[in-house]
């Protein structure tokens, strides 16, 4: 790669560099201009999946240019692909936040509602990215000339994670599932730090040796994810992650048979899955599989 393509690239994903902030600023704006009611099936997938990848972005260029020495490459895109994961399994919510929104700045008398959308959205993206820009970079490690004790992020797989690993990737022989078995007998863990440090956080990371067979197909969510009710009724789902052909990670979202009214009030009222006590047993999981029609039983 030429010396101006690499340095292009390298200032694009540093976030306090001014190239990052222009163009993550635009593509903010840009995605607010599109209505997401007004899309078709195909459209809404094309603008979902252009959600999930500048989530991931942001997530990826954040973690290189503040944490580069406390995480490893493959914890780095463990918490990306959680981070593209879990805004794609709140996209129906987003979306009707969104609709409503819209309806107020329509409400309000605005002619163009999405590009008066668009300009405050520019406006907060930029003040975010500027805010950012003016925190201080951590200092290397061992740049004051003393040793920083390394932090212990990789572990042995905990029991209860590799339990529901394994039961969901035993209900089907299909989508890489022996190969993702194969990956996991030997995988190590990556522990995440959520809001609460002391807290369960619903997401782990999975480190995969490199000389194991990819998965195929190799970047997708598993299609087999388990369901259970640990609050108030409500339905979650634990499903894993394929990231490169190889087990990436194990989350918890919110069930997708919520309505957005549903997910809209949670969402309100700044509720999640933050608040969910520990990984469910693996044996009190419903095991569902995803089909044409539709989540589907699954054996296993």
């Amino acid at each position: 790669m030429a010396p101006s393509v690499r340095s292009a690239l390298a200032r694009l994903n540093d976030t306090r560099s001014v190239t990052h902030g222009v163009v993550w600023t635009l593509l903010n704006a840009g995605l607010t201009l599109i209505e997401p009611r007004r899309l078709s099936t195909g459209g809404r997938l094309a603008y979902r999946a252009a959600m999930g990848a500048l989530a991931a972005w942001t997530a990826w260029a954040t973690m290189r240019t503040d944490m580069r020495d406390e995480l490893t490459t493959g914890a780095r895109a463990g918490y990306t692909a959680g981070t593209a994961g879990l805004l794609l399994a709140a996209s129906d919510a987003t979306e009707a936040l969104d609709g409503r929104i819209h309806d107020a700045v329509v409400r309000a008398g605005a002619r163009r509602p999405r590009a008066v959308m668009a300009l405050e959205g520019a406006a907060l993206a930029g003040v975010t990215w500027w805010w950012g820009r003016r925190t201080p970079a951590p200092a290397p490690v061992g740049a004051t000339g003393e040793e920083d004790e390394p932090r212990q992020d990789v572990v042995d797989v905990p029991d209860d994670v590799r339990a529901i690993a394994e039961r969901l990737l035993g209900a089907s022989d299909g989508f890489g599932a022996a190969e993702l078995r194969a990956q996991l007998a030997q995988a190590k863990a990556v522990l995440y730090e959520g809001p609460e440090p002391d807290g369960f956080w619903p997401g782990i990371g999975f480190e995969v040796p490199d000389e194991l067979p990819f998965a195929v197909p190799g970047d997708a969510n598993f299609p087999v994810v388990g369901v259970y009710r640990p609050l108030e009724g409500r339905a979650f789902e634990v499903y894993l992650t394929v990231l490169g052909g190889r087990l990436s990670t194990l989350s918890i979202s919110e069930g997708r048979d919520w309505s957005d009214d549903e997910q809209v009030t949670w969402m309100e009222a700044g509720r999640g899955v933050h608040e969910l006590p520990g990984w469910p047993d693996a044996s009190e999981l419903e095991l569902l599989i995803e089909t044409p029609h539709g989540l589907r039983p699954a054996t296993g």
